[in-house]
């Protein structure tokens, strides 16, 4: 958990967001919910699937697999 939020190549916008709120390494982030991190501005999409997986969290839960 000690990767750096920079070596996952997120949106230079997200990273600095991630900064003002004080979140340098993935390991800042493991407390918050998917709806917490999903309310940063900024965060979404891509950005969310990168952080979900450095987090070793599914980043669709809800979702079914439809075979």
């Amino acid at each position: 958990m000690d990767t750096k939020l920079a070596e996952l190549k997120l949106t230079p916008w997200v990273l600095t967001e991630l900064n003002q709120h004080g979140h340098e390494v993935i390991g800042d982030m493991q407390h918050l919910s998917a709806a917490e991190i999903l309310r940063i501005p900024g965060v979404g999409g891509r950005d969310w699937r990168k952080i979900a997986k450095a987090l070793g969290r599914d980043p669709y839960p809800g979702l079914k697999n439809r075979r």
